[in-house]
């Protein structure tokens, strides 16, 4: 238990130090986060991700898929809504393919060229929306275009990796994905129709308790025990947790106090535990440049081609395709937290 405690204590140190040092440079935190957790873990060897921590910060990825649903107004995007649902379904197809082939052509392994692929389906929605803010573009209607796709292809990239679950856990046939995609749709909307207002119901009721913290306590609850209900019907937990923040996205207690309470939890604890766990786990040794070269070739390549240049079918200028294209590029934490997933699942290795 002392080497849990002063583990803890080192990587959330170093993690949140260092992802200070790498904003100030104009860095993602999350980068310095994860060099924290390399320092630590391959190159001091003072940090070995045991069952302990590795369980504990699946608290982490609960937390943070939770935070991205609470971020995703439906109401906000209806007028979008096929077109950026098109857009987003392309994206993510074309990117997986892409990914596909190359993990076929440097492991000739099916299971892990799958898991390759289902890793790069997602857009890192921080970086887009950062993106969009520098170019002087978020509210434009391409911008809200833009959001729209982004918001679309979280829905794409947690029903990507609820497939890839089920495919592993139950071994179940490809020719029965279609059906497990029926399902799966009829579940989120089921959650943010019906589920939505039924939970919202229940958040106003619950405030008349005196302590406020019951208005975040309760929603934890329920993206913990969605998570697990998920999970046990072959999605992933991913898809639970993302679910519950959904539903609750238009609550008028979301902002106020929900959601400052999940960013304190996260920022200041969980995200940097978790990143710096990521960085202990890199091995360095025998890496290939050209793998490497191949997926980031592919990942960019993909949401160009999938969400830019498809989006010329809805009439969108040259300068329109190449915004759209570029701002579904980024890859960041939530491809981390796919890979994660896969990771405790067992089909690939550090």
């Amino acid at each position: 238990m002392e080497q849990i405690l002063l583990a803890i204590g080192l990587m959330l140190l170093f993690a949140k130090v260092l992802g200070e040092i790498t904003e100030r440079f104009g860095v993602a935190s999350l980068v310095g986060e994860i060099i924290s957790g390399i320092i630590l873990g391959p190159i001091l060897g003072w940090i070995i991700m045991g069952d302990f921590l590795s369980g504990f910060l699946m608290f982490g990825i609960i937390f943070l898929l939770f935070k991205a649903g609470l971020e995703v107004k439906f109401e906000e995007i209806k007028v979008f809504a096929y077109k950026a649902s098109f857009l987003a379904a392309t994206g993510g197809i074309i990117s997986f393919f892409l990914s596909f082939l190359v993990g076929m052509l440097f492991f000739n392994n099916f299971m892990i060229a799958i898991a390759i692929g289902t890793v790069m389906v997602s857009t890192n929605n921080a970086a887009l929306f950062l993106l969009l803010m520098k170019a002087g573009e978020f509210d434009s209607k391409t911008g809200k275009l833009i959001v729209a796709i982004t918001i679309a292809d979280d829905v794409v990239g947690i029903l990507a990796l609820s497939f890839f679950n089920m495919y592993v856990s139950r071994s179940i046939a490809v020719s029965n994905l279609f059906l497990i995609f029926l399902v799966s749709i009829g579940f989120y909307v089921f959650m943010l129709t019906a589920g939505s207002q039924w939970l919202n119901k229940v958040l106003r009721k619950i405030n008349i308790f005196r302590d406020e913290h019951i208005l975040f306590t309760i929603p934890l609850a329920v993206a913990f025990g969605l998570a697990y209900f998920t999970h046990q019907i072959g999605l992933s937990l991913a898809a639970g947790a993302f679910l519950a923040g959904m539903a609750m996205a238009n609550s008028q207690f979301a902002e106020p106090v929900i959601m400052p309470k999940i960013n304190i939890i996260l920022r200041g604890f969980l995200l940097p535990l978790f990143y710096a766990s990521i960085g202990t786990l890199l091995i360095f040794t025998g890496l290939n440049p050209y793998l490497i070269i191949a997926i980031v070739i592919a990942a960019l390549a993909g949401k160009f081609i999938g969400c830019g240049v498809m989006s010329r079918l809805f009439g969108t200028h040259r300068d329109e395709i190449k915004l759209i294209g570029i701002s579904m590029m980024p890859r960041a934490d939530d491809n981390i937290v796919v890979l994660q997933i896969i990771l405790l699942l067992g089909v690939i290795t550090t």
